[in-house]
């Protein structure tokens, strides 16, 4: 999952105080080429293997819902950010300095072992050694790098009251250090110096993340609290502690903390770190452009199928669960981020109560996510029904009171999961037989309550069977190329109903949008390739139950299709849970 967009303003930035403050030396012999393009391969690795991952982690924290958030998501972004900086810092360093090796000068100024220095003076100067002259022994001398991080923090993050209270109190542990003329944590042993001062440096950036001091302090109460897990906190760090994230991290907090100056391991005589080097800028590549709908498929499919591969990792369109179960992680999203944009709950009490005042019923059909039915394939747990949103429950009360006819199959899916599978593995969609199970009961619902608009009188009708057999949708959507070869292919088998057309005049209204077009449209999931529609549809079985053709409107704006319903009896919803 690459997200980044944020760190574009940084890396520009970095770039340019790279460029003014790496210096070419006099002294230092002419490098090799080898040694250059090695140090160009480890700085791209820092930026697009550790920073680029980590930013995911980052960003799910930063607009989790607060109910997901727990002491781990804290610390984790806390630690992330923390490797980020430094990482980010010397691997445009290492960058630029890299394209000055390569045009025959060496280069000093670079950083040292900044996470090994045991004080914060050490720390900063170690770090950005361009901007400080010596070391630390007024505070003063480290404000330009301070006012350099604070800057990179409000353009990374847009948080500049925070930010401002972070370049405050790093200014105070050097004034600290300053007074004191030795470490903040001196006369400890120097071990025990580098942790705590870490360790203050991690709680400390937690303001980088966060809009203010307010929420900097609840983070660092919640950082410190032993809170009662919900399904929802316990579903976001499954997230933030993936295969990949997991192995980022490790890797990030070692090249940090334990990793020898590069100078000194491309300065050994053994090749083996400058062949690493060599041999990280293809992957450190291939990382960058693997989201990028312009690069070409078959180098996608490069990049993408080792993650898929090796750390059973989707991308930010598709989350790979266990056992090859595949979701749109916009169902994750639903359950453990903050919603961006309002759902359609109040829009439909609107028109629900505007066609009341027509003397028109609304029924809505609430389909349920993938995600809700099959949750022990993303963490694993005994789930007593289905794992709806947070506030799902609310919201189909709120519809209810407001005159809303609301039929929800969700519990009645789940207690046919010990007969049926109610979706496909590697598609997003409910299978064909779950799709006739819900027409049903919507059909028998719409018998009891409006009885009138039910035709006793079988139609003439011409059933045929349909064979499919393709990927799932979000197996192509994750691998463009041959995903047969990793997820297999999905089976279907569905029943045409001819005679039973679409009819405008028809009293009931059916609308919706991707629950209403699969088995039915033809580029759908499960269509063909004469681009005829198969009459297989959920409109379609309705229509056959309730022995009448029905009108059917699909799109993805749903209250717009319900603007004219003219000689309308009933309106019929066909929505996705997750987005009420």
């Amino acid at each position: 999952m690459i997200y980044a967009k944020p760190l574009i303003p940084p890396l520009v930035v970095l770039f340019l105080v790279a460029v003014a403050t790496l210096k070419r030396s006099q002294t230092l012999p002419k490098p090799q080429r080898s040694t250059a393009l090695a140090r160009l391969g480890f700085g791209l690795a820092k930026i697009c293997l550790l920073v680029l991952p980590l930013e995911w982690l980052v960003h799910l924290f930063q607009l989790g819902e607060p109910q997901a958030l727990s002491a781990k998501a804290f610390w984790l972004a806390a630690l992330a950010q923390t490797c980020q900086l430094q990482l980010l810092i010397t691997g445009v360093v290492d960058v630029v300095a890299s394209f000055m090796e390569l045009r025959g000068h060496a280069v000093e100024g670079l950083y040292l072992t900044p996470a090994r220095a045991g004080s914060f003076g050490g720390y900063w100067s170690q770090l950005v050694p361009g901007l400080i002259n010596g070391p630390v022994t007024k505070a003063s001398q480290a404000l330009p790098v301070l006012m350099l991080i604070a800057g990179l923090g409000v353009l990374w993050h847009g948080n500049f009251p925070s930010s401002s209270v972070w370049f405050v109190l790093q200014f105070l542990f050097l004034m600290a250090e300053t007074k004191r003329q030795k470490p903040l944590f001196a006369p400890l042993p120097h071990p025990i110096q580098v942790i705590l001062t870490l360790l203050l440096l991690v709680l400390s950036n937690s303001l980088l993340l966060v809009p203010n001091l307010e929420a900097a302090l609840t983070s660092w109460v919640t950082m410190f609290s032993d809170i009662k897990p919900t399904l929802y906190s316990l579903l976001l760090d499954k997230r933030l502690t993936s295969n990949l994230l997991q192995t980022v991290m490790l890797f990030a907090i070692l090249t940090c903390v334990a990793l020898p100056r590069l100078d000194w391991l491309l300065r050994q005589r053994t090749v083996i770190w400058r062949l690493i080097g060599l041999l990280l800028i293809i992957p450190s590549l291939l990382m960058l452009v693997r989201e990028n709908a312009r690069t070409p498929d078959f180098i996608r499919q490069a990049a993408q199928w080792p993650v898929t591969w090796f750390f059973g990792e989707g991308n930010s369109r598709i989350h790979v669960g266990y056992d090859g179960w595949l979701y749109p992680r916009h169902e994750l999203d639903r359950r453990t981020l903050a919603r961006r944009h309002p759902g359609l709950t109040d829009s439909l009490i609107k028109l629900a109560t505007d066609l009341k005042a027509q003397n028109v019923p609304v029924m809505l059909v609430s389909v349920p996510a993938k995600m809700a039915m099959y949750p022990e394939n993303v963490l694993r747990a005994e789930y007593a029904a289905p794992a709806q949103p947070a506030d799902y429950k609310a919201i189909v009360e709120k519809l209810t009171a407001a005159g809303v006819d609301v039929v929800d199959p969700a519990q009645a899916l789940w207690q046919r999961l010990l007969r049926a599978e109610s979706h496909y593995t590697a598609d997003s969609h409910w299978t064909f037989e779950t799709m006739k199970t819900v027409a049903g009961a919507v059909a028998k619902h719409i018998r009891e309550k409006h009885a009138a608009l039910y035709v006793s009188e079988t139609p003439l009708i011409n059933a045929s069977i349909l064979e499919r057999q393709e990927p799932g949708d979000l197996a192509k959507a994750l691998l463009t190329l041959n995903s047969e070869g990793l997820f297999g292919a999905e089976h279907a088998q569905l029943v045409s109903i001819r005679g039973l057309e679409n009819d405008p005049k028809s009293p009931i209204l059916v609308i919706g949008h991707d629950s209403l077009r699969v088995f039915e449209a033809a580029s759908e999931s499960f269509g063909n390739a004469e681009g005829k529609n198969q009459q297989a549809g959920f409109t379609t079985q309705l229509a056959a139950l309730l022995g009448r053709p029905l009108d059917e409107r699909t799109g993805p704006d749903i209250l717009a299709l319900a603007s004219d319903v003219t000689h309308k009896k009933l309106i019929v919803l066909v929505v996705p849970a997750d987005e009420l």
